[in-house]
């Protein structure tokens, strides 16, 4: 399977095949709540690669040679075209709809220098500023 966007369906569409293929009697997986991005088998082995790497950015080593030199990083990773430029652009809800966990999603942004509060916001399109007002703990970075 390529790893472009073009080559598979908009993750979470009735016509993305992971969607296809599950059922529940709980949970109508043909429908996502908004603003949410389904995690199947399917999605997960996509975006396997790209979790592994951000799951290597726990060795300080690594980190530093990310922080140091971008490119060759990602190069020596095996990424994808794709998967470098969602990193150049922190296109953090890209990851999500590419199959990469949450948690990893956060690794790398953390890595990357941007806090967990700028991630969020950037992921709800809102300035840092909108995204803290909205925060219980305002003196959070």
């Amino acid at each position: 399977m390529s790893n472009t966007e073009a080559s598979f369906p908009p993750p979470g569409t009735p016509d993305a095949p992971e969607i296809l293929e599950i059922r529940s009697k709980q949970v109508d997986y043909s429908r996502p709540l908004p603003g949410t991005y389904l995690t199947t088998g399917v999605r997960a082995a996509r975006g396997y690669r790209f979790s592994k790497f951000c799951m290597s950015l726990m060795d300080v080593a690594k980190r530093e040679a990310l922080k140091a030199d971008p490119e060759k990083a990602m190069a020596e990773a095996g990424l994808s075209d794709y998967e470098k430029q969602l990193i150049r652009d922190k296109d953090w809800n890209g990851m999500l709809r590419y199959g990469t966990s949450t948690f990893m999603v956060l690794k790398l942004s953390n890595a990357l220098g941007v806090g967990q509060n700028r991630t969020g916001a950037a992921m709800r399109g809102q300035t840092y500023e909108e995204f803290m007002a909205t925060r219980n703990v305002k003196e959070a970075s």
